[in-house]
């Protein structure tokens, strides 16, 4: 496993958290870990969260949060649905077509197409 890059996710061109990508020398596959500027709870998933083969690493955009909580690392699948803590801790379903979350309040973004990259959200 090495260490292949970052992303950087800005607010207002301040970096609020980012995520690390890890790919597998032999297999190729990328790994991801979330890290968030100020949240220092336990990670649900200790060491290298898995993936299926048919879903891609993203992060997911809530356009009603404004507070740290605004994004998320996910996984989305081509055409499926996640499950998305929103306001007030209400579990909502997203749904994604084409590995893009389809919905008013909510965006995304694959990793893939932005390592080493600053997103602004």
């Amino acid at each position: 496993m090495t260490y292949f890059g970052v992303i950087n996710i800005n607010v207002d061109e301040r970096t609020i958290g980012s995520v690390d990508v890890w790919r597998c020398a032999v297999c190729k596959k990328q790994f991801c870990e979330e890290k968030q500027l100020g949240i220092e709870e336990i990670a649900e998933v200790v060491g290298m969260p898995r993936i299926d083969s048919d879903a891609k690493w993203a992060v997911c955009v809530c356009k009603l949060q404004q507070s740290r909580y605004k994004w998320k690392l996910v996984k989305l699948k081509e055409n499926g649905s996640i499950q998305h803590e929103c306001l007030e801790e209400k579990v909502i379903s997203l749904n994604s077509k084409n590995f893009k979350i389809e919905d008013e309040q909510h965006w995304s973004f694959l990793i893939e197409d932005n390592v080493n990259k600053a997103v602004e959200i």
